[in-house]
């Protein structure tokens, strides 16, 4: 029998590593925190931070370096997402007086002040 693969007609091949791919992922993780901190939305905010750390971990190690670089530094990214969980959660640390409560409470104060100056006078 003859052999099936000739010998002239063989190309060696010759690995070419694929170009640096534009990540939608990227663009989402960019935007996502500044929408969690405009809408003070927590659920926002927890995406972001996941969508963070996942882009983290998909950058690759030994990515070629790019001149001029537009997209963010995943660590930048991580910082931006735990700020807006912060944002999110920054009632709780400092709550906010709402005005209906803050003008009962000195309606409250003043009509105790004055039936306590009333009932120290009689």
């Amino acid at each position: 029998m003859a052999p099936k693969v000739r010998e002239d007609l063989v190309v060696p091949y010759r690995h070419v590593p694929a170009g640096v791919r534009a990540e939608a992922s990227s663009v989402v993780s960019q935007s996502l925190p500044m929408a969690a901190m405009f809408m003070r939305n927590k659920m926002l905010s927890w995406a972001a931070v996941f969508l963070a750390v996942q882009s983290y971990l998909n950058e690759p190690i030994n990515a070629p370096k790019k001149d001029s670089d537009s997209a963010q530094p995943p660590l930048l990214r991580i910082g931006f997402a735990f700020i807006s969980l912060v944002t999110c959660y920054i009632d709780l640390i400092f709550p906010a007086a709402n005005p209906a409560i803050k003008k009962a409470a000195d309606v409250t104060a003043a009509v105790t002040s004055s039936i306590a100056s009333a009932s120290s006078t009689a």
